[in-house]
């Protein structure tokens, strides 16, 4: 009877846990910078993993790169993950701005249905 006692009482535990877990917000940020992947990697996806990671606000899941027709590039995108969009977004925009991202920068992301974007630099 104990045993059962005690396994509801931690599913009871687990589930309001699970309840008030922080939503992830996904983020894309549109960087208007022509590097190639692997700088890309080195000068935003690394050091923004790890200052979001550090300040456990976030995480990058992955990013690419947008092709002009003559096969330059034309900007290069950074897929973000926040855990606290209030606490998250104006973090990630400052290291943005930290790193060396040019005006015309943007993020976007999606709250109530509703997208929103806003410019790396005010």
């Amino acid at each position: 009877m104990r045993a059962l006692a005690a396994l509801l009482l931690s599913l009871l535990l687990g589930v309001a846990a699970y309840a008030q877990a922080p939503s992830v917000t996904f983020v894309f940020v549109k960087i208007q910078d022509n590097v190639l992947p692997i700088e890309r990697g080195s000068k935003y996806e690394d050091p923004l993993n790890a200052a979001l990671g550090g300040a456990r606000l976030g995480e990058v899941t992955g990013g690419g790169t947008m092709m002009n027709k003559d096969k330059s590039i034309a900007w290069v995108g950074v897929d973000v993950n926040l855990f606290n969009l209030e606490k998250g977004l104006p973090f990630l925009l400052a290291k943005l701005r930290e790193l060396g991202a040019p005006p015309g920068s943007t993020v976007e992301y999606t709250v109530q249905g509703r997208k929103v974007e806003h410019s790396v630099h005010p």
